[in-house]
């Protein structure tokens, strides 16, 4: 009987996190006051399951179910946020921001992974980082491209070119509306804009090869950004949808605007 009431309440604390989605609920917000009742009992069993994890602190927590607990992805969301909002100054000088400037926004468990997810928008050229003395600075790219100091802007075509054209199947047939309806619900869903290749696959309900043939196109002309994802820790469906560019697999996506 104990055993039925343990379950149905850690069904109650999933139904929960489902409707609150990304946002997720602290204990106060699914109900947990005393560390010992059974809700803090039926939470401690859905995090050892890995259902449900904190994206929070001790302190201050933030439940969420285990597809929503991505704090690279959200880091990585939030500093480039950050960094788009900085704008140059009447002179022409572009702002340079700090790591306290770009870690703005960032708690609990997505703060732990800021200077790993800098190095990531570096490494994947949507963050500069400029020395200047022993303090370290950052603009956002987009900010400097095209700009009048002369860096131009990326040609789209060079991100495809690891993938002969001659090889990839016709765009003929491909859902292209319903594809990027699909991708604005899962970004939505998910809180950040880089989502798993393989998760849209699934939220659009098209095949593999149709989704992973767009998404080069997109690339191509400049819509879409391929990135690299962690492998390591990426289960077999999420590597499934690896688009390989330049001899590495690019898991995630982020779809801009038309």
């Amino acid at each position: 009987m104990a055993q039925q009431s343990l379950e149905s309440k850690k069904g109650a604390i999933v139904g929960k996190l489902k409707e609150a989605g990304a946002s997720g609920l602290g204990k106060g917000g699914l109900g947990i006051k005393d560390a010992k009742s059974l809700g803090a009992r039926a939470l401690k069993a859905l995090q050892e399951e890995r259902r449900v994890a904190n994206l929070g602190t001790p302190k201050k927590t933030r439940y969420v179910l285990a597809e929503f607990y991505k704090p690279l992805e959200l880091a990585c969301g939030q500093i480039e946020a950050n960094a788009k909002k900085a704008s140059s100054s009447r002179s022409g000088i572009l702002e340079l921001l700090s790591r306290k400037d770009l870690e703005k926004g960032c708690e609990g468990q997505i703060r732990k992974k800021v200077d790993e997810a800098i190095d990531w928008l570096v490494k994947e050229q949507r963050l500069l980082r400029f020395r200047r003395g022993r303090s370290i600075f950052f603009v956002h790219a987009e900010k400097i491209r095209g700009a009048a100091v002369g860096i131009p802007s990326p040609e789209p075509a060079k991100t495809v070119a690891a993938e002969p054209v001659e090889t990839l199947p016709a765009l003929a047939g491909v859902d292209r509306r319903g594809i990027r309806a699909a991708y604005q619900r899962l970004a939505r869903r998910l809180g950040y804009s880089n989502v798993e290749i393989s998760g849209l696959r699934r939220e659009a309900g098209c095949s593999m090869d149709a989704l992973k043939h767009f998404l080069l196109d997109e690339s191509r002309q400049g819509r879409a950004v391929l990135t690299l994802g962690d492998w390591s820790v990426s289960s077999e469906e999420t590597r499934a949808g690896a688009i390989e560019l330049f001899g590495k697999p690019h898991l995630l996506v982020r779809l801009d605007a038309e």
